[in-house]
């Protein structure tokens, strides 16, 4: 396996103050990574430092077999074979597509530049647009061109700065599908910074969350949505129910009855389970002991709460069959729970 990044030990302080606390990661050819945290977390530093935009305090980084940072180097960003996709698409105002497109190939012929161009705006789908100006794009023909633009030189790795931030909601969906197909169909290595959820399990092969200045978690994302590493990461990565639990004979003891924990852990050990609302399984029952006393119906499906005796859950149901405000029903909890010791 061929390593296209590696980070060693790398730390970076601001005022006196840790925000990137000795980070290590290895980044493999063709994968497609996502460094997932919430605002202060880090992330932004860390592409910095990738880039080359930023230096750190130290540690080093290697791209495509190369220290550019560390041993007494510091190379510099436009020597690193590195493409940068931000935020705002940043295009070239003064500039057509197919020259910002060309941008980075000017050790090349025009016969080569003209030829790598054409050959981007067919894997963008923007042929034809060529000589429109950024001005006359749509938000999302703008980020496919800015995408096109960092592919140009064929660099190394590829770092996409929450590229989607801007967009709305709908354009985010398409412009995600369309920037995972490039990425897949070119082979790039590719890293994508960002704070959505969703994003990142969706478009990437696996996920490192940044807490701290530091990597709390790294796995696929079927492993870090179903196996959080504590009950801190459970809530980050989407809605989770949170009780209280006890193990007795293999089992956890809660308020929702017996459960199976994923992790082993001995008799008498107390903490807490983190159960994802789709784990829920509501069945009518006149005589139940939940009522349904809320209800969010989003078509597909709906983010029900119940109240039992003694907690409040929400559960999610296929949304036409979803059980309305006032039924009554049975709670069970599907396939294993993530048991968190105290």
């Amino acid at each position: 396996m061929t390593i296209v990044l590696s980070l060693k030990s790398v730390r970076k302080e601001f005022a006196g103050e840790g925000v990137l606390k000795n980070i290590n990661l290895d980044v493999a050819e063709h994968e497609f990574l996502a460094i997932l945290g919430s605002s202060g977390s880090g992330k932004t530093t860390l592409l910095r430092i990738i880039s080359g935009f930023d230096s750190p305090d130290g540690g080093q980084v290697e791209i495509a077999g190369r220290t550019v940072f560390g041993d007494g180097k510091s190379v510099s960003a436009e020597e690193r074979k590195v493409g940068f996709v931000p935020q705002d698409a940043a295009l070239f105002p003064h500039l057509s597509v197919a020259q910002n497109i060309a941008f980075g190939l000017s050790k090349h012929t025009a016969s080569e530049r003209t030829e790598r161009v054409t050959e981007l705006l067919t894997l963008i789908d923007m042929v034809g647009f060529e000589d429109r100006m950024p001005h006359q794009l749509s938000g999302g023909q703008r980020h496919r061109v800015a995408l096109a633009r960092a592919l140009a030189p064929k660099p190394a790795l590829i770092l996409l700065d929450e590229p989607f931030s801007s967009l709305d909601a709908e354009l985010r969906v398409r412009l995600r599908e369309d920037v995972k197909r490039v990425i897949s169909k070119t082979g790039t290595t590719a890293i994508l910074v960002t704070h959505d959820q969703e994003e990142a399990l969706s478009m990437t092969s696996r996920v490192a969350i940044l807490r701290e200045g530091e990597f709390a978690q790294i796995g696929n994302p079927s492993e870090i949505y179903q196996a959080p590493a504590d009950v801190e990461m459970a809530t980050f990565l989407g809605d989770s129910v949170i009780i209280n639990g006890v193990i007795e004979n293999g089992k956890v003891v809660t308020d929702l009855g017996l459960l199976t924990a994923l992790n082993k852990v001995a008799d008498g050990a107390t903490g807490r389970v983190a159960i994802r609302p789709e784990n829920f399984y509501l069945q009518p029952n006149p005589k139940g002991e939940g009522e349904v006393v809320g209800r969010q119906y989003f078509g597909h499906d709906a983010l029900v709460e119940v109240k039992l005796p003694t907690l409040v859950i929400q559960a999610r149901a296929n949304g036409p069959f979803a059980p309305e405000i006032g039924m009554k029903v049975t709670v069970w909890v599907r396939g294993q729970v993530n048991f968190y010791t105290d």
